[in-house]
């Protein structure tokens, strides 16, 4: 415990000395220097998931961008535990040194799909679309607000305040339009086209999925079980109540178990992996993961909705619905407006594999209403249409103005919007919807939790050495 405590001291000294360090250089070459050049009308900055490797819905736009306006120069910002991730081929720069700084100082475009600290602010001109990473099951934004495990005021104006900047935000239906809006409360273009990361799965044929199984080592006539559980506020993937030795063993012969744990765990993975899984949380893009197995496994991560494109079966473990929607908040209640079979305890998911009952005919209406409410805008044409509208500067109009879906799904939030996400503490504290567990004492409706947990994850590197940009061009990559 004492040497737990240290090791946390040590790594908040480290923040602070590195927080420090890139102040420094963001009032001088920053601000005095970087700002004051020229944008740069054929330069886009590309970032994925608070800097880690290519992937996801930035990849699939940086991909179509390499298609339909080869003479814009893409630059992805990698952090430096990831960069032997990096594809061959892909410019990169390294967050916090000075090719950073120019890049996010010049670039008339930034693709990302989360919400970063940005060193330096907006420039008038710069057209930022936020692709986001998912489709929003849980509280976002401003409805932190209303968390029984509640971010601080100054979180909470932070998370407002970094959402100002975009200028674009990619929504799935008409559901996630108004999710959109009331977490972040910016006014920007609602671009109503899908996630460009979706556009292979509907346009995937048995040939892609065939070779997606074979580079797993799957057998053709085995079934492939896709386990994501979603992130739950803790420092290393772990299951409270699920044994899932107990249940990868349980599965019957000829069934595998593939594991693709929350990327929150990407630094401190598995100690013990069970004999029956293949671990592929690292080293593979998640739609292939999708087109290679044959049932999808989570709680309530947002996998179901992207999911849901395959029309392949999913089952939820819902064991700790009334505690989590308690403590993160949820908009809808996942337990009664499911895509397929939930399970509230271990048991009851080892009975509905054990009899195969997750693939029943019942299911496939629920699957389609999913579809219909969750994805509707979804057409395998995302990519190229955020290319044409945001980097190409077509017409947004025939992609907007969709509106808010007729009628909420089941369960759906009793909770206002926050009306001044810039200055929470004057909103009413309303009581969470759900139950935390009964060991945990609820001490007042506000707990403070870690930061990693509320600014959506920024890794702190160790204090840079101011070198030279001379010299971090130098690597050949950027």
């Amino acid at each position: 415990m004492k040497l737990r405590r240290l090791k946390r001291k040590v790594r908040r000294a480290r923040n602070y000395a590195a927080r420090a360090v890139r102040g420094v250089q963001d009032r001088t070459l920053g601000q005095w220097y970087y700002m004051r050049l020229p944008l740069n009308p054929n330069l886009v900055a590309y970032t994925a998931l608070w800097h880690r490797a290519p992937r996801g819905n930035p990849l699939a736009i940086y991909r179509k961008q390499l298609e339909l306006a080869p003479h814009l120069r893409g630059v992805w910002i990698v952090r430096k535990q990831d960069l032997h991730l990096v594809p061959d081929g892909i410019e990169y720069v390294t967050p916090r040194t000075l090719a950073y700084l120019r890049l996010i100082a010049t670039a008339t475009f930034i693709v990302d799909d989360a919400n970063p600290h940005w060193s330096l602010p907006a420039r008038k001109g710069q057209r930022y679309v936020q692709t986001h990473h998912g489709t929003a099951l849980k509280y976002m934004g401003a409805d932190r607000h209303y968390s029984g495990k509640r971010p601080t005021d100054a979180t909470i104006v932070t998370m407002h305040r970094r959402c100002q900047r975009w200028t674009h935000s990619l929504t799935t239906s008409p559901y996630l339009t108004e999710v959109w809006e009331r977490a972040y409360n910016n006014g920007c273009v609602q671009l109503e086209v899908g996630f460009p990361r979706n556009d292979v799965l509907l346009a995937a044929t048995d040939g892609d999925r065939a070779a997606a199984r074979a580079r797993l080592g799957l057998g053709e006539h085995e079934t492939a079980v896709l386990y994501m559980p979603t992130w739950r506020t803790r420092r290393r993937p772990r299951e409270k109540d699920f044994d899932l030795d107990v249940f990868a063993r349980s599965l019957t012969t000829g069934t595998r178990l593939l594991v693709r744990d929350h990327y929150y765990h990407d630094r401190r993975g598995r100690r013990h992996i069970p004999e029956q899984v293949i671990d592929v949380s690292t080293g593979w893009e998640v739609e292939e993961l999708y087109l290679a197995s044959d049932v999808l496994l989570t709680d309530y991560s947002s996998a179901m909705f992207d999911y849901a494109l395959l029309d392949q079966p999913i089952v939820l473990l819902c064991e700790d619905w009334d505690d989590y929607r308690w403590s993160r908040g949820a908009y809808f209640d996942i337990t009664a407006d499911a895509p397929g079979p939930v399970a509230m305890t271990a048991l009851e998911l080892s009975d509905i594999f054990a009899a195969g009952s997750y693939a029943s005919p019942e299911f496939e209406q629920r699957r389609a209403s999913f579809r219909e409410r969750f994805a509707t805008y979804e057409n395998g044409r995302a990519s190229e249409t955020v290319v044409r509208v945001v980097l190409l500067g077509e017409d947004p109009a025939p992609y907007t103005g969709g509106g808010y879906a007729e009628v909420h799904p089941e369960g759906w939030t009793t909770h206002p919007r926050v009306s001044h996400p810039e200055n929470p503490g004057i909103e009413p504290r309303l009581a969470p919807i759900g139950m935390p567990r009964a060991s945990a004492a609820v001490a007042s409706p506000a707990i403070q939790v870690e930061e990693d947990d509320l600014v959506e994850e920024e890794d702190a590197p160790t204090a840079p050495s101011a070198p030279t940009e001379d010299a971090v061009l130098g690597n050949g990559r950027a």
